[in-house]
């Protein structure tokens, strides 16, 4: 189903949506008047991607390529230093745009590059993973990591435009499109009751055999889109309300955290945020009324899509080591976004370890089932 590229939203960055958003690359560029285009890609991005933009687009064809490693190694001080140093090698200025061609690793860090360099530049993000379109490109968050804790160091920095074509999905392997689909159930949990009871109708395995310019790809998608920018929008500086998109992140983080710190492969983001919102929702039962059928349906769907993360433990001395450092600690006490029921998201409510240990052993209890 063809949708034509529209604006979506005016509010701080303009958000381009539609399965023909890449040709307004050029317009948007023209209105910003860089004085050099830049664009940042990893390997895969740059051989799978970059050429479908050079298609649509004057501007792209005339930019500087900056290519960087893929994968959440990338998000580091070290490696923004080496991005800053080639921008600074091309001539790169203050006038100067950066195009985020990538994923989120690429929007996360692409977005901390723009806002240091020269005390912050112009950037444009073009999200190519579902990750990306459906989270990691919208709201102005940038970081990258110390070590293997994620997103400790960052800027809020907004990009001067979004530009989401759902055409890239073809480009992902399934690992990744299941990985951001974990953003997608997220939204629906927090924001839209009606979505999730539709969304329930599909699980991945069925979602991913049906092509992606599809309603139900397309409703999801914007639906998705608009839930991340509309909350954006009213709390940027994630003071309150902003909050409610940590459902599933507490503890999805952490999982992140010591899987970069494994002998094995990281867990990929969205399957980690898949076993944080299972516990999430096992402690929003205990802790805000949650029903007992509704946390049953919620692990469900999200179990057959996930099924167990494959890491040696999701409990003990060193995830609580990780934990420790969350951003959202206070007072010793770990916060969690928790939902009532869904579309009904509560935020700051306060867990001790025994509680996490608890919503831990409910999750591991899952591979017994």
């Amino acid at each position: 189903m063809k949708i034509s590229s529209r604006i979506i939203t005016k509010d701080r960055t303009p958000i381009l949506f539609g399965t023909d958003s890449l040709t307004a690359i050029d317009r948007l560029a023209g209105r910003l008047n860089p004085r050099g285009i830049f664009i940042l890609t990893d390997r895969n991005t740059k051989k799978h991607c970059l050429p479908l933009i050079c298609e649509k687009s004057a501007s792209v064809v005339k930019a500087e390529i900056i290519e960087t490693e893929a994968g959440e190694a990338a998000k580091s001080l070290e490696n923004a230093g080496k991005i800053w140093n080639e921008l600074l090698s091309f001539g790169a200025n203050r006038q100067s745009l950066l195009i985020n061609l990538g994923g989120g690793v690429i929007s996360d860090l692409g977005g901390f590059v723009a806002a240091g360099y020269k005390r912050g530049i112009k950037y444009i993000n073009i999200p190519t993973s579902l990750m990306g379109m459906a989270d990691a490109a919208i709201g102005g968050k940038t970081a990258v990591n110390l070590g293997k804790l994620k997103n400790q160091v960052g800027f809020f920095h907004a990009a001067a435009g979004i530009i989401i074509s759902p055409e890239f999905l073809k480009t992902l392997p399934e690992p990744h499109l299941r990985s951001g689909f974990a953003e997608i159930i997220k939204s629906t949990l927090i924001s839209d009751p009606a979505l999730w009871r539709r969304l329930q109708r599909h699980s991945f395995d069925s979602m991913v055999n049906l092509p992606f310019d599809s309603s139900v790809w397309l409703e999801v998608l914007q639906a998705a889109i608009v839930c991340k920018n509309k909350i954006v929008v009213s709390d940027y500086r994630e003071r309150n309300r902003r909050k409610v998109l940590n459902f599933g992140h507490t503890l999805g983080h952490a999982f992140e955290s010591l899987s970069l710190g494994g002998a094995g492969s990281p867990v990929l983001h969205g399957d980690a945020v898949a076993a944080g919102m299972i516990c999430a929702a096992f402690l929003s039962n205990r802790k805000v009324g949650l029903t007992e059928a509704d946390m049953r349906i919620i692990t469900s769907y999200i179990y057959q899509s996930y099924g167990h993360l494959p890491i040696q433990s999701v409990a003990g001395p060193d995830l609580m080591q990780v934990l420790r450092h969350d951003k959202k600690m206070c007072d010793n006490k770990l916060m969690f976004t928790m939902i009532k029921k869904p579309g009904f998201p509560v935020i700051n409510i306060s867990c001790d370890e025994n509680e996490v240990s608890e919503s831990l052993e409910y999750y591991n209890s899952l591979t017994r089932m």
